[in-house]
């Protein structure tokens, strides 16, 4: 084998891991949102048998060989940015298929069905103990995946480097204690300085569900994304979106006419975009659809936040809401903006403010670092939860769906992913002081309506790369640094701040 040869063999692999990757997020989006109960044993088996089949792509002799091939081949020595991509996710998804016990990944696929089936039936009841066996099995096969694909690393650390790759577990906490040492101390300025007081505007009343839906999805639209593309679907009870293909995205949101639907529309719009917005090449190599983990959740808060909260943009799509939902006519737009502005712990993490939402994610991230540390235990996760709220937030929820059962995240596959939340409004600080170097008129360009542009550069800086780069190598290319919580809290201050 010469290295062209290696390269071909690895983009044809990478295709075929692609084309299993589509068929788990097409299960992903139908266990979600239509699976019947009397379906979920078969969908087990059929997902497990997916899951064998993407696995053994990299168990095969021409893995094998292009392994053996690379083995002496240095990143250094690779002077093209894509080969060098396909090649370091080729190593790692190499390592993981190899040294993954067959039997224990098809223990593991075999048990999310009825995870999900557990977690939403302890969810209705507000009884964590029905979920409680199923996330403790769970969490144990990931820990024996974790220890088999690197025994000489804390499992946890290999978890958190499955999601964001490149990422220790020591670089992330470092960052989350800047961030919440910072957050708590903005916390405090806001509560003394009155800003809290003026705020508290009392809440908006839910609008009708299908004018507050056709609102929120125009604005996804006008975002960029692109109908041709993906579509909407609000059978779920909470927003996500499913990658199929690489000109192929689907958002799924919950139905209600709470305004909060349009942030989630902006947030899961910008995961659509980045995952479909990837050059030709890309696709061509299989290296679409954005770098995972903490890099996707920025692009999509990106758009919820930086954008969708700006006084700027609703001085021009204010207006427009006031008149297709006429509650709104009663409200101005500095109330509107006031009202959705306000800071206040609250107990659920999607509809939290800016300032206390990273908490949300940091708390979540060190419960399942106590837990794979061995210094808890999934019968003690639910009262740990709500002391982690109450030293956090200085709340304690009243029952378990309100705590430690809100997310979906633990029955769905999503271990060690919670860091992602916070990493994105770290990496989003960073981005937005990149794009204002680029674009200094960037709020009088919302202020009329001129969303596009800002879609542009992150196509032009960001999304046509799809998965090439690490998050590292990415935030360094736009930035010429490493990850940095500085920036996210400066912008925070600006917005919840008076300025003098």
């Amino acid at each position: 084998m010469n290295y062209q040869e290696c390269i071909s063999t690895i983009k044809e692999l990478n295709r075929k891991f692609r084309y299993y990757k589509s068929i788990e997020s097409l299960f992903e989006y139908d266990q979600w949102s239509a699976l019947p109960d009397e379906g979920a044993a078969y969908r087990q088996e059929t997902a497990a048998f997916i899951g064998d089949g993407k696995n053994a792509l990299y168990r095969g002799e021409d893995a094998r060989r292009s392994a053996a091939y690379l083995s002496g081949v240095s990143p250094d020595e690779i002077e093209d940015d894509v080969e060098r991509g396909l090649i370091r996710t080729f190593r790692f998804r190499y390592r993981n298929a190899v040294m993954t016990p067959e039997d224990t990944l098809r223990s593991y696929n075999m048990i999310k069905a009825d995870c999900m089936k557990a977690w939403n039936q302890a969810r209705a009841a507000k009884d964590y103990g029905i979920f409680m066996p199923w996330l403790k099995r769970a969490f144990e096969l990931k820990k024996e995946i974790a220890r088999a694909i690197d025994p000489d690393v804390p499992a946890f650390e290999t978890l958190v480097g499955m999601t964001d790759e490149g990422l220790s577990v020591k670089e992330v906490s470092e960052q989350f204690d800047i961030l919440k040492k910072g957050l708590r101390a903005l916390l405090h300025k806001i509560s003394v300085s009155g800003q809290a007081d003026t705020q508290e505007a009392g809440p908006i009343p839910d609008s009708d569900p299908e004018q507050m839906a056709a609102f929120a999805q125009s604005l996804a639209r006008e975002l960029g994304y692109r109908p041709e593309r993906g579509g909407f679907n609000d059978r779920v009870v909470h927003g996500f979106t499913s990658f199929m293909g690489p000109r192929d995205a689907r958002v799924s949101t919950y139905r209600s006419g709470s305004y909060n639907l349009i942030f989630t529309c902006l947030h899961e719009a910008g995961h659509a975009m980045y995952s479909c917005s990837s050059s030709e090449r890309m696709v061509e190599a299989g290296m679409w659809g954005g770098i995972e983990g903490g890099f996707h959740e920025a692009n999509a808060r990106f758009f919820e936040n930086m954008v969708g909260h700006s006084h700027a943009y609703w001085e021009y799509y204010y207006p427009r809401l006031q008149e297709e939902i006429p509650m709104f006519r009663q409200i101005s737009l500095q109330q509107f903006y006031d009202m959705t502005h306000q800071v206040k712990p609250s107990l659920r993490r999607i509809s939290s403010d800016e300032v206390t939402y990273s908490l949300h994610a940091i708390l979540r991230f060190e419960l399942e670092r106590d837990y794979f540390a061995g210094e808890l235990k999934a019968e003690d996760m639910a009262e740990a939860w709500n002391d982690k709220y109450e030293t956090y937030l200085g709340i304690r929820p009243s029952n378990d769906t309100e705590g430690v059962l809100q997310d979906m995240h633990w029955a769905g596959d999503y271990i060690g992913y919670f860091q992602s939340y916070a990493l994105g409004n770290i990496y989003d600080g960073q981005i937005l002081d990149a794009m204002k170097k680029d674009i200094p008129d960037m709020e009088a360009r919302l202020a009329r309506g001129d969303v596009r542009s800002i879609s542009q550069w992150m196509e032009e800086k960001i999304w046509q790369y799809g998965c090439c780069y690490t998050a590292d190598e990415m935030i360094r290319k736009l930035t010429g640094k490493g990850l940095d919580a500085e920036p996210f809290l400066r912008y925070l201050e600006q917005i919840y701040l008076p300025q003098k």
